[in-house]
This record gives C-alpha cells, sequence and structure tokens, in this order.
C-alpha cells in the first residue's frame, strides 16, 4: 500500500479516537513503535502521520514523554460572518451573554469618524461578554446606527445577540472587516479573565444594508481560546 494513503490511515485512525471522545484532552496516545506494529508501517510512515496532526494542533508532542492529545481551541473562518452564539451552540456548548452596556452615544470623534458628521445624533453603542460553558470567549464592542435600526436600544440581549438582531432587521449587503493581534487594556483584561501578557485577536468590521452603514464592530478574542483559519481551493479552470 503506498506510503500516503497507510498515512491518512493512521491519521484517521488517531482523528476518530479523539473525535469519538475515547482519547480526551491530555490522554497519550500510543507509541510510535506501537503504531508500527499494529498498521505493519515505517517509522517514518508513522511520524509523518503524527508530526502532521501535531501541526494541525491535533495533539502535542514532550521529549522523552510522547504524544498526547492537544485542548482543541475554537476555530472560525476569517471570511465568514457568524453568530457567536449559533457557533457556541453547534459545538455542542451553552452560550451566555453578559451585557455590560446599551446606551445612546453622545456626538464623539469616534462616532465622527466611523459613521461621518450626519449620523451622529443617531448612534448606539453596546458592549456585551459572550461566554460558552462559563468561560469568557469574546467582548463585543459595537456601535449601530440607530436610523437603521431603531429598536437596537430596546433588544433583550439575554434572548438574541446583536448579529441576529441586526441581520434580521437590517439583511447584510456589505462587510469589512480587519484582523490583528493586540494587549488587552485593564478593564478587557477584566472582562475576559484574562492575564496582562495574554494576547488577543481583536476584529473590526462594518457591515452595511440598503447602501447605509449598520454597525461598527470590535470584537476581541482571548488568543488561548480562540483562532481564526480557513482554506483557499484555488480556480485552475
Amino acid at each position: 500500500m503506498p506510503k500516503r494513503n497507510l498515512t491518512t490511515r493512521i491519521r484517521e485512525h488517531i482523528l476518530t479516537h479523539i473525535n469519538d471522545g475515547l482519547w480526551p484532552c491530555d490522554h497519550k496516545i500510543p507509541s510510535e513503535a506501537t503504531i508500527m506494529a499494529e498498521f505493519s508501517a515505517s517509522r517514518m510512515t508513522v511520524h509523518r502521520a503524527i508530526k502532521e496532526l501535531a501541526t494541525e494542533g491535533y495533539i502535542y508532542r514532550e521529549r522523552g514523554r510522547g504524544s498526547f492529545v492537544a485542548k482543541r481551541i475554537p476555530r472560525r473562518d476569517l471570511l465568514e460572518i457568524s453568530d457567536i452564539a449559533e457557533e457556541i451552540t453547534a459545538r455542542g456548548g451553552t452560550h451566555f451573554c453578559d451585557l455590560k452596556y446599551l446606551k445612546q452615544e453622545n456626538p464623539s470623534p469616534i462616532t465622527t469618524h466611523i459613521f461621518g458628521p450626519d449620523q451622529v445624533d443617531s448612534i448606539a453603542r453596546s458592549q456585551a461578554i459572550h461566554f460558552e460553558n462559563g468561560v469568557p470567549l469574546q467582548l463585543e464592542d459595537r456601535y449601530v446606527n440607530l436610523a437603521v435600526v431603531p429598536d437596537y436600544l430596546d433588544v433583550d440581549f439575554t434572548t438574541t445577540t446583536a448579529h441576529q438582531h441586526l441581520i434580521k432587521t437590517a439583511p447584510l449587503q456589505k462587510a469589512e472587516h480587519q484582523l490583528t493581534a493586540v494587549l488587552p487594556g485593564p478593564e478587557q483584561r477584566e472582562f475576559l479573565q484574562i492575564q496582562a501578557n495574554e494576547p488577543c485577536l481583536l476584529i473590526k468590521r462594518k457591515t452595511w444594508s440598503g447602501g447605509k452603514l449598520v454597525s461598527y464592530a470590535e470584537l476581541l478574542y482571548p488568543g488561548s481560546r480562540y483562532s481564526f483559519g480557513g482554506v483557499f481551493t484555488p480556480d485552475n479552470k
């Protein structure tokens, strides 16, 4: 059997045990010698399979101890516009939102810069912490154009999210976002329950509907709890 196919079989064998929960986080996987004997594979083939899984974050290796099942960090496609509550539920987790702030904003340099001088008298701001299984996963700081979404200040964020309400009220026409790595400030660290040296991933996102800017959001994620990625398939036609 070609080595590539055998490598794939070994990968699938290990992943099946991980995904089925038979090998939980920090579980030590069988040694390379054991896998070699089970699959009649060479050490190079087994090593390749384990190295690939380690690179992809499924396992981690410790010198002199072996390979272990890694904690899986949630990952989302950067190009997707998704709802945090639906994302958490799809993973089998429990979502909870702690609303920290919901008010109409006074005109400021920030609102003027984002929405322009003609809209600064009708901007709302909300701040919310989204939890997955009791652990803070995302700090959402959002500005919303009340001229487009007039009922935003009346939304019950215990039963819906800002994303869900905006999609329903002002269907998405266009989105623009930027991903950067940042060190959070004291209040952000307190909200996310992280240490001072914990780097975070920050998405700055603008959304439009009907030709009007609806929302500007800064979405902050602890780097140790979340990741972004994606798969690109080139058009070879």
